[in-house]
């Protein structure tokens, strides 16, 4: 196949590249190097000429590999294998556009293949080409080539695009495929292997940088994977042990867990130390329509070597292999990515150092007793609010009895259980990943906490995490169910011809900086400014209102100037867990 393609070029040029280097051309030309030297090979060239010919119309994408359609039915980001984006010219001042766009495919693909490890992608300008290949911790590249010059890279990406094995493809190799099933196989508490079937997915991120969390239901739990970082310990499995020797109520119990691979084995053999980063920044447009997917890339000028032979182009097993290369990095530094979402994409934070080339991330499975439906997934208000109350006794129970702060709450982190199988409970906490032992130094890692339209107003502003900012995300959770989840429309909650708000107030809690989100937060938690944001819940949640008014009043009580108080209170915790509950359960007598 590489002789085939070579076969295209007169040792000067590619003979029939068009010198118009217009879409419609490229795609003929490229078209012209498949049918001639790529036939029969197992993934082939796609494009598409409109959004709507990709399902849920999310975009139009130039180039792209993946297996041969055999129906005419639309195009979907889960059978994606390779982005490609496609300029008719070349400029330096496109660099940022193009590769937002091509990160913009790059986050559908993960979203619908949540267990990819990672994605390779390319990107043609003119008669200059590049290769990109973006995991969990960013993106990074082979460097910027003229294709008439390095014909042969042309013809060794092209043919190992169309032939590479799912490993060097980056599909997932954790999960074991038998009649139709799957399964995982984690270590029990005794250290024996534990196989453990994997059923329907209940949560996926929908970003690129991030930890990448994805959950499935077993026969009697979850599974669930996460790309951790380094930095941070084991924590999560050493926390639910910690946590099931101190009796605590409401947090989940340990059955499995894992440790499948690293960023930094994926990309073994590739050299960062002379990398060139570029630095720019998203703009409160860019992370509102969700651009900011892309933290850190890095590309390289100079060419990597392979073991492969000419008549055998494909990558090895591993990704990079024995490869060196010198790269050009990318970051942006807006300090914000996108976080875990089961339905649509949000922020959450990401603040890289300058501490190594790339943040190192761990694949981990744990495996959690009891099920539960992620808290979105309420269908009653009384549902909801005894989920939450529950969540909330269980987040006492940790940080009194087990002395952890989870300091990660969100709707994901929230599941609603059936208290026959959780001790009583009708909500619990799950993903002590980002959790913390009481009185125990910093993590080391380069993550704030936090899923950012639920985060604390004095976490936002850097401030030291304790329990109270963790009660602060449970009541945003509370709003954002109702001024948010309530509107979807497989719930029961709208009256016929009431319709949601056009524009949420609650669009400042996901975009714009961490200052700016913390200011629009402190306006919201006026009695005024929340009467406002209830005006969005459905007419149905009217009973909901006087909880919030009064969880906003024992979180935020004024200070004898009058003003509103956002800080830890002195004393013990008891008394603010006390009546955040108690609150929560006469807004649940009213039900």
């Amino acid at each position: 196949m590489l002789k085939l393609i070579l076969a295209n070029h007169d040792g000067t040029k590619w003979i029939d590249f068009p010198a118009d280097p217009w879409e419609a051309a490229v795609w003929k030309w490229l078209q012209g190097l498949e049918e001639k030297a790529l036939t029969g090979a197992q993934y082939t060239l796609h494009t598409n000429k409109s959004a709507t010919e990709f399902k849920e119309r999310r975009g139009q994408m130039d180039i792209f590999f993946q297996k041969t359609k055999r129906t005419k039915s639309r195009f979907e980001y889960k059978h994606v294998l390779v982005a490609g984006e496609h300029k008719r010219s070349f400029t330096t001042a496109d660099f940022k556009a193009c590769m937002l766009q091509l990160t913009r495919h790059v986050r559908s693909i993960f979203a619908d293949q949540p267990m990819r490890r990672f994605v390779h992608a390319f990107t043609i300008k003119a008669a200059t080409m590049e290769l990109w290949i973006y995991d969990r911790s960013g993106a990074y590249s082979s460097g910027e080539f003229n294709i008439h010059h390095e014909p042969e890279k042309v013809a060794r990406a092209l043919v190992a695009y169309a032939t590479m094995d799912n490993d060097a493809m980056g599909l997932d190799m954790s999960i074991e495929w038998k009649n139709s099933h799957r399964y995982v196989t984690v270590e029990d508490g005794k250290g024996d292997d534990k196989r453990v079937e994997l059923n329907r997915l209940l949560v996926r991120q929908r970003a690129v940088v991030c930890r990448g969390t994805t959950c499935f239901s077993t026969r009697q739990g979850v599974a669930k994977f996460s790309w951790r970082s380094d930095k941070r310990q084991p924590c999560e499995i050493k926390h639910l042990k910690l946590a099931q020797e101190k009796d605590v109520e409401g947090v989940a119990t340990l059955v499995g867990h894992r440790e499948i691979t690293s960023i930094a084995a994926l990309r073994a053999g590739l050299d960062f130390s002379s990398s060139t980063r570029h630095a720019f920044r998203a703009t409160a447009r860019d992370r509102s329509t969700g651009h900011n997917s892309l933290q850190g890339s890095e590309s390289s000028g100079s060419s990597r070597k392979r073991k492969s032979s000419d008549n055998d182009p494909r990558p090895t097993t591993r990704r990079s292999d024995s490869r060196k290369s010198t790269l050009r990095q990318t970051y942006d530094r807006s300090g914000e990515a996108n976080d875990e979402a089961s339905d649509e994409a949000k922020p959450s934070v990401y603040t890289p150092n300058q501490e190594g080339p790339y943040e190192n991330r761990i694949l981990s499975c744990i495996v959690i007793f009891p099920a539960g439906r992620v808290i979105t997934d309420f269908s009653t208000i009384r549902e909801l609010l005894e989920a939450l109350r529950d969540a909330i006794r269980a987040h006492r129970s940790l940080y009194l009895k087990g002395r952890i702060l989870h300091r990660d709450i969100s709707s994901n982190n929230i599941i609603i259980t059936s208290p026959e199988q959780a001790d009583g409970f009708k909500g619990m906490l799950i993903d002590l990943d980002l959790a913390k032992e009481r009185d125990s130094g910093p993590s080391g890692a380069r993550h704030q906490t936090g899923t950012v339209q639920f985060m604390a107003i004095e976490v936002l502003r850097g401030v030291d995490h304790t329990y109270r900012h963790d009660l602060e995300s449970f009541f945003y959770v509370l709003i954002w169910m109702c001024a948010r989840c309530a509107w979807d429309e497989v719930k029961p909650f709208r009256k016929e011809g009431e319709t949601a708000p056009e524009e949420s107030l609650l669009r400042k809690w996901e975009i714009g900086s961490f200052k700016d989100i913390a200011s629009a937060k402190m306006g919201h938690m006026t009695v005024n400014s929340l009467e406002d944001i209830m005006n969005e819940f459905p007419e149905l949640f009217e009973m909901v209102k006087p909880l919030c008014l009064r969880i906003r009043k024992l979180l935020f009580p004024l200070d004898k100037e009058e003003r509103m108080m956002i800080g830890t209170p002195a004393g013990g915790p008891e008394r603010l867990y006390d009546g955040i509950i108690a609150a929560f359960g006469e807004a649940i007598d009213r039900c």
